[in-house]
C-alpha cells in the first residue's frame, strides 16, 4: 500500500530505497516481523527492505519527519545529496554514523 504513496524519482531513486521506505512504514506502523534485521545490521544503506527500514528509522531520529521530505524531494527526482540537504551529512557518512551507534 505505501508504494501508493510514495515518489520514485522518476525511476531515478535505488531500488533498494523504495522497499526500505516501505518497510519502515510497515516498522512504524508495528508490523515488523520478528526475522527482521536489529538495528545496525546489514552491509549498505541502500540494501532494502529491513536494512534501509532501520537505516531510515534512525534518520528519522535526527529529523522528525525526515522520510517524509525525503519522499516528497523524490516527487521529480532524486539524487543522494538529498540527505545533505535534509540533514547536513552525506548518506555515506550517515550510515558509517548508524554502524557506530550500533556497534556494527
Amino acid at each position: 500500500m505505501t508504494h501508493i504513496w510514495q515518489w520514485n524519482g522518476n525511476g531515478r531513486a535505488p531500488g533498494g530505497l523504495i522497499e526500505g521506505i516501505a518497510d519502515y512504514v510497515r516498522l512504524k506502523a508495528g508490523y515488523a516481523p520478528s526475522h527482521w534485521v536489529k538495528p545496525g545490521q546489514g552491509n549498505r544503506w541502500d540494501q532494502g527492505y529491513d536494512v534501509t527500514a532501520r537505516f531510515l528509522d534512525y534518520c528519522n531520529s535526527l529529523k522528525r519527519g525526515f522520510v517524509a521530505q525525503l519522499n516528497n524531494k523524490m516527487r521529480n527526482g532524486y539524487s543522494d545529496r538529498y540527505f545533505v540537504d535534509l540533514l547536513g551529512k552525506n548518506v555515506d557518512q550517515l550510515w558509517k554514523d548508524y554502524k557506530a551507534k550500533f556497534n556494527n
